[in-house]
């Protein structure tokens, strides 16, 4: 808290004013980031393309978000803590946006009769799994966690001509993909 209160150039007092402790400063810091998110999803909603383009954004909106402030929340061996219950709480609302978007392209014949909840729970733990891979950028990680999602592991079937080279010089392409 000393930390915090140095950069922010005020006393340690004073952030205790707002805050009992580290976890409701780190809950509140959360609670913003989500907030966030949601918004930019939401505006990502909004905008046309396909099936594929839509999860892209959405994922895309995603993943730098959980990799700047969710990483902690990542940790098995946490005991329970307000932001790890802050996320679960609020992992529904991002679950819904993704489920949303697949039920419509099922709705248009452009996703299998998947369970549309399920397939979003899905992404959400490929999006949480793959932000400590700091090798793949951002919008690899979309691509990389969309690709799987809609083409999965089938023999070449509907697989994308190509990856970004940065994905592809990773060691992790297989020869072919």
């Amino acid at each position: 808290m000393e930390d915090i209160a140095f950069e922010a150039g005020i006393g340690k007092p004073t952030v205790y004013r707002y805050f009992a402790g580290k976890e409701d400063l780190f809950a509140a810091v959360i609670s913003e980031a989500l907030d966030d998110l949601e918004k930019r999803l939401d505006e990502a909603l909004l905008l046309p393309g396909t099936f594929e383009q839509r999860l892209i954004r959405l994922i895309g909106e995603m993943v730098p978000t959980f990799r700047t402030h969710f990483a902690a929340i990542r940790t098995v061996d946490e005991p329970e803590t307000s932001r790890r219950r802050l996320f679960r709480q609020r992992r529904g609302h991002l679950e819904t946006r993704l489920r949303a978007v697949i039920e419509e392209a099922q709705a248009r014949g452009e996703a299998q009769p998947f369970d549309a909840g399920l397939a979003a729970h899905f992404m959400m733990a490929m999006v949480r799994s793959g932000i400590g891979l700091e090798r793949f950028s951002d919008a690899t990680m979309a691509m990389a966690i969309v690709s799987l999602a809609l083409h999965g592991l089938g023999a070449n079937r509907g697989l994308p001509r190509a990856l970004p080279s940065e994905y592809a010089h990773s060691g992790e392409a297989q020869a072919g993909a």
